[in-house]
C-alpha cells in the first residue's frame, strides 16, 4: 500500500466516525428536548 492511500483511508474513516457521532448526538438531543428546544429553534430560523 502506498503512503497516500493509507492517508486517504484514514481520513475517510475519521470523517465517517465524526459524521456518525454528530448524527447520533443530534438525534439524542432532538429526542431529549423534543418540543421546547426545536420549537424555539424553528421560531428563530423563521424570523
Amino acid at each position: 500500500m502506498k503512503n497516500g492511500q493509507g492517508g486517504v483511508k484514514l481520513s475517510f474513516v475519521v470523517i465517517s466516525v465524526v459524521a456518525l457521532g454528530v448524527s447520533a448526538w443530534f438525534n439524542q438531543a432532538q429526542a431529549a428536548q423534543l418540543g421546547t428546544c426545536n420549537t424555539t429553534l424553528i421560531a428563530k430560523l423563521a424570523e
